[in-house]
């Protein structure tokens, strides 16, 4: 089960560094809301209305979710930032495998 973690841990690192991303719930619930997200990847333990709009909106378009299974803090801090991030659109998975079946 760790292997698994560090692995989606690495290939979050390779998307941020490689691909194109939106990082924030609004923004990434717009971008699924228009069409632009082909993934996206969310925190455990974020409260509800955000991860009922992400899941509301992913549904409607056909988008892959990715569920983090850490905090937001811990998603931040691999995303390399000093804050909290609870959702991660994914524009383009650059290097990263997180869109291709599965993962």
């Amino acid at each position: 089960m760790s292997s698994k973690t560090v692995s989606l841990d690495d290939e979050i690192r390779l998307l941020i560094k490689t691909g194109k991303v939106i990082i924030g719930a609004k923004r990434a619930v717009r971008a699924l809301k228009i069409g632009k997200a082909k993934g996206v990847v969310i925190a455990d333990k974020i409260p509800p209305w955000i991860e009922g709009d992400v899941l509301y909106y992913a549904k409607l378009g056909g988008v892959k979710v990715i569920r983090y299974g850490k905090t937001s803090y811990e998603l931040g801090t691999t995303c390399g930032k000093p804050f909290p991030i609870s959702t991660i659109a994914i524009l383009d998975p650059g290097e990263s495998r997180l869109l291709e079946e599965g993962e």
